[in-house]
């Protein structure tokens, strides 16, 4: 009773706080996704690169509202909680990523509207996209399968290893999909993650991780926009 009535106070759905352990599946659910969209469309057909964005965006943001959708997600009280602190680590996390980028030898420039189409396309809707399906999503798979509203250290500290962990298998199988990540490259992509979701995991507010994915695809694509390791599928 407890529970039920802290969780009305916070403006959750006392529903939505512990979904129970089978919630899980989803996560190999989203990682199927992310691997067939990137497989199918980004490696096997060879689409023209921003084509095969839009259709990457379409899939994960309608497999992602399918899931909201489904299984009742409370939105905005999960981007409601430590809003301001999410914004500052996430931001915190974009520039140690940025840094990241920025130490790589830089290609040659894009400029005028190529490049403001790219900033927005490859490099803020991507990055969101990206870091939604990377990030967000496992974490609050996880979140919710522990009751991570729940009061309890050790269910919180459960949670985040747990959604850490998911994390790393999602953006791994989505990455797999592309040929040149099939190979020891394999672990760059998570190193990344893993910063990426640090604001995320500390704040547990699921925005926090993709606003630090933002700022890797968009130093990408200012310094690196020929990149062989950021922003793929990689065309020759």
């Amino acid at each position: 009773m407890q529970d039920r009535t802290s969780s009305r106070a916070s403006g959750l759905d006392p529903r939505d706080i512990r979904p129970g352990f089978g919630h899980l599946g989803w996560i190999p659910a989203g990682a199927a996704v992310g691997f067939i969209l990137s497989f199918v469309f980004g490696d096997l057909m060879s689409l023209p690169v921003d084509l095969y964005y839009l259709i990457y965006f379409a899939g994960v943001l309608g497999f992602l509202g399918f899931y909201a959708r489904y299984t009742r997600v409370r939105l905005r009280a999960l981007v409601a909680r430590r809003i301001v602190l999410a914004l500052a680590l996430g931001i915190v996390g974009g520039l140690v990523l940025s840094r990241g980028v920025m130490i790589r030898p830089a290609t040659s420039p894009l400029h005028g509207m190529e490049l403001a189409w790219a900033l927005i396309w490859r490099g803020l809707i991507y990055g969101s996209v990206d870091g939604l399906l990377l990030i967000a999503f496992p974490w609050t798979v996880t979140w919710r399968a522990f009751g991570g509203e729940r009061r309890g250290v050790r269910r919180k500290l459960a949670a985040s290893a747990t959604a850490w962990a998911a994390i790393l298998l999602v953006t791994t199988f989505y990455h797999l999909g592309y040929a040149d990540f099939r190979s020891r490259r394999i672990v760059q992509p998570n190193i990344g993650g893993t910063i990426s979701a640090v604001p995320t995991l500390v704040t547990a507010n699921p925005i926090a991780g993709p606003i630090s994915h933002v700022f890797l695809h968009v130093t990408a694509v200012l310094h690196v926009p020929e990149t062989d390791l950021f922003l793929p599928p990689h065309r020759d």
